[in-house]
């Protein structure tokens, strides 16, 4: 099967496109993502907190 070349834009890299970080993209950017950072901290907490009571309730079992 011959190999066919892709071409991509001239205004994006192999990471997307470019944006022209100014001070008022950079606050949007942190303001959509500031959702999702707090969803990822809560279901690492809780995964930590659940690893640390299955660890006191085996230890306390022993």
């Amino acid at each position: 099967m011959p190999r066919t070349e892709t071409h991509t834009p001239k205004d994006t890299d192999e990471n997307g496109p470019q944006v022209e970080w100014t001070a008022q993209t950079r606050a949007e950017f942190r303001r959509k993502r500031r959702p999702k950072n707090l969803a990822l901290m809560a279901i690492l907490l809780a995964f930590v907190v659940l690893v640390y009571i299955v660890a006191v309730i085996r230890m306390g079992s022993g």
